[in-house]
């Protein structure tokens, strides 16, 4: 009787163990970490994570949609050294037409394109946005892909300090 008991014990334990051990680990994603790449990202709404880039630092940008507003932030990283443009402010969606307006001591108003999951800034930005870039980084042309959908996913952008960029 002792030795059963005992049977049911080591076999409650190590179903518990195995349980404690999670699921597939995606909840210890942070920062620049990529986000996972698949055709279910939602696109109802802008909220969610857009990435795009290369190199070990990508280019983010965040979207929260609430009520009658969206915010956004967004940081691109200059192809060599740790410079990079950053920002945010409130966007507004017009069909295809993306306005970014930058919210800070210059006036920066990015009219992007908006197509499906991608997000792409213009060639040419107004002289004002400069002020939102350290030396030798550029936002001009810069495109973000749609990489997660949830408010949780834009909260994985980081700034240049990895604070989160929608927080």
């Amino acid at each position: 009787m002792w030795r059963m008991r005992n049977d049911r014990l080591a076999l409650l334990v190590l179903v518990a163990l195995v349980g404690c051990r999670g699921g597939d680990g995606d909840g210890n994603r942070s920062g620049n970490a990529p986000a996972p790449r698949s055709g279910s990202v939602q696109t109802d709404t802008l909220t969610g994570l857009y990435e795009g880039g290369e190199g070990p630092r990508r280019n983010q940008m965040c979207m929260i949609q609430r009520e009658n507003s969206t915010r956004f932030g967004l940081v691109v990283w200059a192809q060599q050294g740790e410079t990079s443009c950053s920002g945010s402010g409130r966007a507004t969606r017009e069909g295809s037409r993306l306005r970014l307006a930058m919210e800070g001591d210059e006036t920066c108003v990015i009219e992007a394109q908006l197509d499906g999951r991608r997000v792409t800034l213009p060639a040419g930005l107004p002289q004002g946005c400069a002020y939102y870039c350290g030396p030798n980084a550029q936002m001009a042309g810069a495109a973000f892909d749609k990489t997660g959908g949830t408010e949780a996913d834009a909260m994985r952008a980081v700034d240049l300090v990895e604070d989160p960029l929608c927080g």
